[in-house]
């Protein structure tokens, strides 16, 4: 049995090592990207909910504020009147008399998914018909619009969605987190998009028509979904239109001050991916090249075959995190954190194969049929 057990591991570590050949050519590939730049500059507005006076929050809210984009409404949305976030926003607005900044407050009863509550009861505010939903938790420079919208000139693009880079503050925790968005998620998906068209989006920030939007039945279509920002892109491309990356990098501020939180933040994304792709999640062990070896030269007859495959493997892991680094344009994490990383990244997969559960900025959320959401409780 340890011989097969063995073997078995040898062919995972293999297989893991193809993924990370991949991972690292997939990444170097962006890492080349230019800039798409338009001339034509249509009115947008910006839609950024709200929760919390989360770390950083204002000096975010001040670079949305700050865009270089001549004709820009910018929506800021809190759900209760009593969340910390509303006299932030309220400051920024102050801050920035000569951009147009609108600030809603409510939700809209029944929506399952509480961001999409928050953003239909936005909705009422918009003014014009390019719209980007970007999260509060990120950090963006003066050209992020006139980037982030290029795209959609092109006729037959539906949404444009960004990539995002980590970037923790000083705790460990935080830097793991930057860690396996650095070093797993954005590879992985850059693989992925190597077997044809993306077809849905990530969260961070997506741009898109108002026509497109409501094509697809609006934000009440995504609303019962845990994973608003995949669904988005999955209901624009059945549309027949095309999801495409855009070349602008979202800085995402990675800001988990303790291991508990950082494995409740990443579980919340590993149930809603398996929610989604139950058999790719399943194999998500494959991203784990390092582990892998190590397990297969713990239990391995011969020490030199499986000792080379285990040196491989470390090498070919320091290479994707190097690469990712450059490709995202953030320095990387110092080398001894990674088998930190690989082991808390591990673990949590293993956790995130069974349950229901996941918080999101503190809220209990129950999770039913793939990533469709219960009933929420009414808000007191």
């Amino acid at each position: 049995m340890r011989r097969a057990a063995a073997r078995a591991l040898e062919i995972a570590a293999i297989a893991s090592l193809g993924y990370t050949a991949a991972a690292i050519a997939a990444s170097a590939h962006f890492g080349r990207r230019g800039r798409e730049i338009s001339a034509d500059l249509p009115p947008v507005t910006l839609l950024v909910p709200l929760r919390g006076a989360e770390p950083l929050l204002e000096e975010n809210l001040r670079a949305f504020a700050g865009q270089n984009y001549p004709e820009l409404q910018l929506v800021l949305g809190v759900a209760q009147a009593d969340d910390a976030a509303l006299p932030i926003a309220r400051r920024v607005a102050a801050a920035f008399p000569q951009r147009r900044i609108d600030i809603d407050v409510g939700e809209v009863a029944g929506a399952r998914n509480p961001k999409l509550a928050n953003v239909l009861s936005m909705m009422r505010l918009v003014r014009h018909s390019t719209l980007i939903l970007a999260d509060s938790d990120t950090r963006v420079d003066a050209d992020y619009v006139r980037d982030v919208t290029a795209p959609l000139q092109s006729p037959g693009i539906g949404a444009v969605t960004c990539l995002f880079a980590g970037v923790p503050n000083g705790r460990f925790a935080a830097r793991l987190g930057a860690m396996f968005m650095n070093e797993q998620f954005i590879p992985s998906a850059l693989v992925d998009r190597l077997f044809g068209r993306l077809r849905h989006c990530f969260g961070p920030s997506n741009a898109f028509r108002a026509a497109v939007l409501q094509s697809i039945g609006g934000f009440e279509a995504l609303a019962p979904h845990l994973a608003d920002d995949f669904m988005l892109g999955h209901l624009i491309a059945q549309r027949g239109l095309r999801v495409v990356i855009s070349k602008y990098v979202i800085r995402t501020m990675v800001s988990d001050s303790t291991l508990p939180a950082l494995w409740e933040h990443e579980l919340r994304w590993h149930r809603t991916i398996r929610g989604l792709q139950p058999a790719g999640y399943a194999g998500m062990f494959l991203t784990f090249p390092v582990p892998l070896a190590l397990f297969a030269f713990a239990l391995a007859p011969s020490r030199v075959p499986a000792g080379a495959l285990l040196a491989t493997a470390i090498l070919a892991r320091i290479a994707l995190q190097r690469v990712a680094a450059h490709a995202l344009g953030v320095a990387p994490a110092a080398l001894w954190m990674i088998p930190a990383r690989d082991v808390f990244g591990l673990a949590v997969w293993a956790r995130g194969l069974s349950g229901h559960n996941v918080r999101w900025r503190g809220a209990p959320l129950q999770m039913a049929t793939g990533d469709l959401l219960e009933e929420r409780a009414p808000s007191p």
